[in-house]
């Protein structure tokens, strides 16, 4: 499970936001990686427990596949009671990622609108 320092925190970019918003000092990046089990509630709560309030409120879980129902709804007990806000990423928005790199934008912009969706879908 890495950790990514967020120090660039000029204060027009994605990652200054997401610092001021989240106290984002660490990115949490944690690969799931598995194949036949689903992730659920019990991977979502793992990586609850890895935010601490000097790491800040922000992690991002990379699957191979979209987590079930469980886990969305852990995830929003998470934010509802600790304002910790996970993030699933699937490997497809992954290589999106490097895709909008390789055409010269910022890929941070795609982590922007799962945190967008993520508030949309949790009212």
């Amino acid at each position: 499970m890495p950790f990514f320092p967020n120090r660039n925190l000029d204060a027009r970019n994605n990652w200054a936001h997401l610092y001021r918003e989240l106290d984002a000092r660490l990115i949490l990046f944690e690969f799931k990686n598995y194949d036949a089990e689903e992730i659920g509630k019990e991977e979502v709560n793992q990586t609850r427990n890895y935010l601490t309030s000097t790491m800040g409120r922000l992690a991002i879980m990379c699957c191979n596949r979209p987590p079930n129902d469980a886990a969305h709804i852990k995830r929003n007990t998470i934010f509802s009671e600790d304002h910790k806000v996970i993030l699933f990423m699937t490997t497809a928005q992954l290589l999106e990622m490097l895709s909008i790199k390789e055409r010269g934008d910022d890929p941070s912009d795609l982590i922007m609108d799962l945190v967008e969706r993520f508030y949309l879908q949790h009212e």
